[in-house]
């Protein structure tokens, strides 16, 4: 049975919540996503972070920090403090 967009959305926010590098590496994979390093990996992992915010915000903080700290973009709209 197929997911809705509320399903998934919901299951995601809970992954990036848990930050389960199991469970992330097999959603990205279910949706064609297979980074070329761990270092691609954790980048969209955190840009993910920034960018729902159904996240918590202190987790999205971290995430913007870790982001900048690595010389990357978040992808929060300006709402994010760093």
């Amino acid at each position: 049975m197929m997911q809705t967009p509320e399903e998934y959305y919901h299951q995601l926010t809970a992954i990036l919540t848990r930050m389960d590098e199991a469970e992330l590496r097999e959603i990205f994979a279910k949706r064609g996503f297979h980074p070329s390093s761990d270092e691609v990996f954790w980048r969209a992992v955190h840009k993910a972070r920034t960018a729902l915010p159904s996240v918590s915000l202190k987790l999205r903080q971290e995430s913007k920090k870790w982001l900048l700290a690595h010389g990357s973009e978040p992808w929060d709209d300006g709402d994010v403090n760093a």
